[in-house]
């Protein structure tokens, strides 16, 4: 059984191209994801090593799980346009107005174990991404003006999580997890000829970097006052993230670049209303602190200046989850979620690298136990942003990128500062993933 468990962990770690879809992950296990990921006040399976430690004292007999959630993601920009406060409405976008993402599939895998120890004591290890994002667009700015800015982010953490949870009462218990994991921050952003650069073709910059070993923590408790009752509470530690790699021109080194950008903590808490033995329902509220996040800095003798300094200012913010679970049969439920998840990014600091938006998310899944040790679980995710979002010439950072590359391409004529970009974004998304376990 461990060298299962080992195998089953190198194998997902060493799929370093699987990421989630936009800024985080919507969910880590089919079970999870199908209620919303309000799981915390009854997190029943492997994955409760990030959910709630806690809940692993729930697990009565060894169970192993694999799974994966595979996402179609894309974000699309309409009405793009680069304005002058110098020179009216005229429009400086020499590319498309309206554009989008290529849409390539996300795959995300996940596994897990999980076992009782005694009467009191639980253990769990699982291997997962907890957060992600991975865009491509086209590199080529005459079919895709975005790409002046970003044609590709990526933006990643896998971990392997092994747990504990203690049972101090019938009533009351508490968990620790330990998720050891490594990141990957890569970018890719497209130059336009530049005469006083003596360049002729547009030039492909892109960044390549990784922190190959970082760490945090999972604490939980969970306590259920009353057999209707449940409540849980769960805090995930801020991962220090150092980030190393290159920095290519055209697809050649031309430097080194390192990175400071943390992965943020948040505080989960929840409660679930057991109406009889067969229906269930929870409401919970995660807090991210968003705001760690408040400039992002690429440092590279590569660069002029030796650094390229972007503005963030993020804010801290709390998602609202609820989730229901409907056991139809002694073999059958039915599962459904949903999440209200704001962005914490400022119009003030939008860009094209993390075009993220305020979302729904709505879930709908499935268990059943197809045997007495079989189990199957499945989901299917509809991630929306609540609106198109607008930017109308409030963001500094594209304001910035875009203002010298048009003031460059009049000669001067339009000054930087007086360069204002506007357009509208959405994101869409649908997930499908499935988790097959069985128990011993």
């Amino acid at each position: 059984m461990k060298k299962l468990v080992l195998l089953l962990t190198v194998v997902l770690l060493a799929a370093t191209d699987s990421h989630a879809g936009l800024l985080q992950t919507f969910g880590i296990g089919a079970n999870a994801t199908s209620q919303g990921e309000a799981v915390v006040a009854h997190a029943n399976d492997p994955f409760a090593v990030y959910y709630n430690p806690a809940g692993l004292t729930l697990i009565k007999k060894p169970v192993v799980t694999t799974g994966v959630m595979i996402y179609d993601a894309k974000v699309k920009i309409t009405d793009f346009k680069l304005t002058s406060s110098v020179a009216g409405d005229t429009n400086f976008n020499t590319g498309p107005g309206d554009f989008e993402s290529n849409g390539d599939l996300i795959i995300n895998p996940n596994m897990g174990f999980a076992m009782p120890i005694n009467d009191k004591w639980g253990f769990g290890i699982a291997a997962y991404a907890p957060y992600g994002l991975h865009l491509k667009w086209d590199k080529e700015y005459s079919k895709n003006p975005g790409a002046l800015y970003a044609w590709e982010s990526k933006y990643a953490r896998t971990v392997v999580t092994p747990g504990f949870g203690y049972k101090i009462s019938d009533k009351l218990s508490v968990g620790f997890g330990l998720s050891l994991g490594k990141s990957i921050s890569d970018a890719g952003k497209t130059y336009p000829p530049n005469a006083t650069m003596g360049t002729t073709e547009p030039s492909y910059l892109t960044l390549e970097s990784e922190d190959d070993f970082n760490w945090s923590f999972n604490v939980g408790v969970m306590y259920r006052p009353i057999d209707q009752i449940s409540l849980g509470l769960t805090y995930r530690s801020r991962t220090d993230a150092d980030f190393e790699g290159d920095v290519l021109m055209n697809g050649n080194k031309v430097g080194k670049v390192t990175m400071d950008y943390d992965h943020p903590e948040c505080v989960q808490a929840g409660v679930r209303y057991f109406a009889n033995k067969d229906l269930s329902i929870e409401f919970d509220m995660t807090w991210t602190r968003w705001n760690i996040l408040d400039e992002q800095v690429e440092e590279s003798p590569a660069f002029p200046g030796g650094s390229v300094h972007h503005d963030r200012d993020w804010t801290n913010e709390i998602q609202y989850k609820v989730g229901l679970e409907w056991k139809i049969t002694d073999y059958f439920a039915l599962r459904t979620g949903y999440v209200y998840d704001p962005t914490p990014v400022p119009n003030s600091t939008f860009d094209l690298g993390w075009p993220d938006t305020d979302r729904n998310v709505y879930n709908l899944g499935f268990g059943w136990d197809i045997t007495e040790r079989w189990h199957i679980d499945g989901v299917i995710q509809h991630v929306r942003s609540t609106s198109v979002r607008k930017i109308s010439g409030d963001s500094s950072e594209l304001n910035h990128n875009y203002g010298q590359i048009v003031s460059g391409g009049t000669g001067g004529a339009i000054p930087a500062d007086t360069v204002e970009v506007s357009f509208g974004d959405e994101g869409i998304l649908w997930g499908y993933g499935i988790n097959v376990s069985y128990t011993f």
